[in-house]
């Protein structure tokens, strides 16, 4: 490849890296408070490298595009935590709680999503806790978020299942949150933002086979 055609591609890229922070930039800004459902592409999201679609974690967040500006990320006294068990079998349904503690304001959000590490593919699925009405499935199944009702807590219960046993997955999967403590106040200012991530490996469990053990006769 020439110089100059190396050059060109260069261009394009950082083009539409400026063109995507522009859109989200503007998008975000013009809702301050996202107390019903933040906006993928703002909350702790970015590019997909095959389809377009969202993805995480990448440089676009809430932190630096407009939503909720003012303080560097994971600089707050709270602690922004994600618990969920390290290992899973494919096709089961994982349990994961999202949790503040140590805050000091009344109103907080969150969102998550799971990648695993073959060019951060969004893989599994979020599924509905029954009768929960504080977090609400986004993004095709790929992203969990609060509701307006579950910004009054610190903390939500998240379902997540793993692909099935036929599909590839480049192990560990990692879950990706970011948190928000909030003043709600309406605007963009006084708010603070965290991250969480955990690593989740996906296998099925080994069977050991019994040992026979042979008698020897006489």
């Amino acid at each position: 490849m020439s110089e100059k055609k190396h050059n060109k591609g260069r261009l394009g890229a950082i083009y539409y890296i400026i063109f995507f922070m522009i859109i989200s930039a503007v998008f975000c800004s013009s809702l301050h408070a996202h107390s019903d459902c933040p906006p993928i592409s703002c909350l702790g999201s970015g590019v997909d490298k095959f389809n377009v679609t969202y993805a995480a974690p990448s440089m676009f967040t809430c932190g630096n595009l407009g939503c909720h500006y003012q303080y560097p990320v994971n600089i707050g006294k709270a602690k922004f935590n994600l618990f969920v068990k390290d290992k899973c079998e494919p096709g089961e349904i994982v349990d994961i709680l999202v949790s503040f503690e140590k805050t000091t304001t009344e109103f907080h959000g969150f969102e998550i999503t799971a990648q695993d590490f073959y060019f951060d593919r969004l893989v599994g699925t979020f599924i509905n806790v029954e009768g929960g009405d504080d977090t609400q499935i986004i993004g095709s199944e790929h992203f969990v978020t609060h509701t307006k009702k579950g910004t009054s807590q610190k903390f939500w219960h998240v379902k997540w299942q793993s692909p099935p046993a036929n599909t590839f997955v480049a192990n560990p999967v990692r879950f990706y949150a970011m948190g928000i403590e909030a003043n709600n106040d309406g605007t963009s200012m006084g708010d603070y933002v965290y991250k969480a991530t955990r690593l989740v490996t996906v296998e099925k469990k080994k069977i050991q086979k019994p040992q026979v053990r042979t008698i020897k006769t006489e």
